[in-house]
């Protein structure tokens, strides 16, 4: 075991650290431990439940870790309801709080840390208070709004000044995945909204309002980016948009989702989901025993994950929102090349959550 790179994935039940989890633990040369509040249906044994707002659990449990070279922090404490909390300042300190409480866990037991992932969003170029600059540039000055990014980075630099590890923060577009339970997962609600209709012998249709290009990227793609960052010296200290390097808009991708569903597509029907959904619970529930699907309940399955839908699929909306495109030139200069077709994306996401019985079948 000396010498072996061990990392730890705080947020390991979530989209984007489940996915960093599975990759990681894939890895012949790496040991890696999730770390989440509760712990997954599917966590293996080198799996931490603890509380990061526990400031004495977090330097008890995590003190114990003395072999964590590598942290991928990809925990995140949203509000009921969802975006009224993106402004409010008790949830900023909050997630300050929790990436502080990590840090001080670590730094009683870890001496061998060399690299910190952390996680912002196109958050960080206001896309969620006013019309952002496209593309989105980390090389663009702050964009000073309250926000717990900037107070979780200042945070980093500020550990990070007193120590000899260095970071990378990331900032994704929609993160693309199968975190089940979390708060925005759209993977899980496209899925649901199509097992709901398919039930009732319609096809698959488009529940939103009027919608321009998106970009995403796939929860596995951003793993792997986590992978490089590790010893790459163009990463060291940097800060890196990470999108699947194309765009999409929803009319062009919905045929490829009817047909991963094993549906047709059927015409628009502008709604709400995070209204209209929830009257189906009894439905989804019958779903899930005639298929024997290893789902929990539709609430618990989707939650606020509907509104976060709703505002990605601009339902209600006669135009389309302004756009949140960010530019991936950096990175692709600084030596990561992958990419992944965002159509083939939804495929492939829609097909695993079938093959963990989260969905029925096609």
């Amino acid at each position: 075991m000396a010498g072996r790179p061990s990392i730890l994935i705080a947020g390991a039940g979530g989209v984007v650290g489940s996915a960093a989890l599975e990759h990681f633990s894939r890895l012949p040369d790496w040991a890696a431990v999730g770390l989440s509040r509760r712990r997954p249906p599917a966590a293996g044994e080198s799996y931490l439940c603890v509380d990061l707002l526990d400031r004495e659990a977090c330097v008890r449990q995590l003190g114990a870790l003395p072999d964590i070279t590598h942290v991928i922090y990809a925990a995140l404490f949203e509000k009921p309801g969802l975006i009224a909390g993106w402004r409010e300042r008790d949830q900023m300190n909050t997630n300050l709080e929790m990436l502080r409480n990590l840090f001080d866990g670590l730094e009683s037991g870890s001496p061998r840390l060399e690299h910190v992932s952390l996680l912002q969003g196109t958050k960080a170029y206001g896309a969620h208070v006013h019309p952002m600059s496209i593309p989105g540039l980390e090389r663009a000055p702050r964009d000073e709004h309250p926000n717990f990014y900037w107070l979780q980075e200042d945070l980093l630099r500020e550990r990070q000044s007193k120590a000899s590890w260095s970071f990378t923060i990331w900032r994704p577009p929609i993160v693309y995945g199968h975190g089940i339970g979390s708060p925005m997962n759209l993977m899980a609600v496209i899925g649901v909204h199509g097992a709901l209709l398919r039930a009732r012998r319609r096809a698959l249709a488009y529940p939103g309002g009027a919608g321009g290009p998106l970009d995403g990227v796939d929860a596995r793609l951003l793993a792997q980016g986590f992978e490089w960052a590790t010893d790459a010296e163009a990463a060291r200290n940097e800060t890196f948009n990470l999108t699947n390097g194309d765009v999409y808009v929803w009319e062009n991708v919905w045929p490829a989702i009817a047909h991963a569903l094993g549906m047709e597509v059927g015409a628009p029907e502008p709604q709400l989901l995070y209204q209209t959904l929830p009257a189906k619970a009894n439905l989804w529930d019958r779903i899930v025993n005639e298929h024997r699907l290893q789902a929990p309940g539709l609430l618990e399955l989707v939650g606020d994950s509907l509104i976060y839908a709703d505002v990605l699929f601009n339902s209600g909306g006669e135009r389309p929102p302004p756009p949140t495109l960010l530019s991936t030139v950096k990175i692709r200069q600084a030596g990561f090349a992958p990419c992944i077709d965002s159509q083939q994306m939804f495929v492939e996401w829609l097909e695993r959550l079938q093959e963990m019985r989260v969905l029925p079948r096609r």
